[in-house]
């Protein structure tokens, strides 16, 4: 075979292959890219700021403080959960957790497709991570009316979960759950929302999925309105109060989230 032939093969050979398929069109994207010690970029984030239990007897108090949540300059979100210790003399030592929530509430809100976050969970007891969403008409219409969809939380038992809410009165709310296991490592989770139901997957692989049932009294039924999307790290509450033994800081790292419709 003469060299001019080889390279005739060699080309078609080569454009045989398969192309890569494009990446989807984002409806939201955040890849946290920027210096180290900043702030989430407020135009696709806003927090949720102080303390008050948040309806679950939650112990921290949410800061829009950089010592609480900042970019770690490697394109890493980065919400730390602290304990501070103070002193009193004649009383007992007052212990204080501050932590985040940052919310795209008012950003950004999709009802349907694909919601996918690529994550570092730190499963320590009473300590309460999570990536979730709630309709945008929360403020107006409250919880349980509003839908609950958590992509993902971490109780700190080194398991997480998946869940939906959804209800017309705290008295008649309907859930349901399933869940896997967690470590230290990072994990891409995704949620796909359509109108037969959802389903969630860790690292490409299935874990759990409900599909959506009208007229089932013991299904959640599919939230009515588009849902904004919340990152938080909380401390205590239904999940317990941290054992002395929890070693403070804790962090949840966000290498990325994406939806596409």
């Amino acid at each position: 075979m003469n060299a001019l032939l080889a390279l005739v093969l060699v080309a078609a050979v080569s454009g045989c292959g398969v192309e890569p398929a494009p990446p989807p069109a984002y409806t939201f994207v955040d890849e946290f890219d920027g210096p180290a010690g900043a702030a989430p970029d407020g135009s696709r984030w806003t927090f949720d700021l102080g303390a008050g239990g948040w309806g679950n007897g939650e112990l921290q108090t949410y800061t829009g403080s950089r010592e609480n949540s900042f970019l770690d300059g490697s394109g890493h979100l980065v919400l730390r959960a602290t304990r501070t210790v103070v002193a009193r003399a004649g009383s007992p030592e007052e212990v204080a957790f501050r932590s985040a929530r940052i919310t795209t509430r008012d950003r950004f809100a999709q009802r349907y497709g694909h919601w996918e976050a690529r994550l570092r969970i730190e499963s320590r007891r009473g300590v309460w991570p999570a990536w979730w969403m709630l309709g945008d008409n929360h403020a107006t219409e409250g919880w349980p009316l509003s839908g609950e969809i958590d992509v993902v939380e971490d109780y700190g038992f080194s398991a997480v979960e998946s869940s939906v809410h959804t209800g017309t009165s705290p008295s008649a709310l309907v859930s349901w759950s399933g869940g896997t296991g967690n470590d230290a490592g990072f994990h891409t989770f995704r949620m796909d929302w359509s109108p037969e139901g959802v389903s969630f997957a860790r690292d490409g692989v299935p874990y759990a999925a409900l599909a959506w049932a009208p007229g089932d009294p013991r299904i959640p039924t599919d939230p009515a309105r588009p849902m904004s999307m919340l990152l938080n790290l909380a401390v205590g509450g239904a999940i317990g109060v941290p054992p002395p033994e929890t070693e403070f800081p804790v962090d949840l790292v966000v290498d990325y989230v994406r939806v596409w419709s």
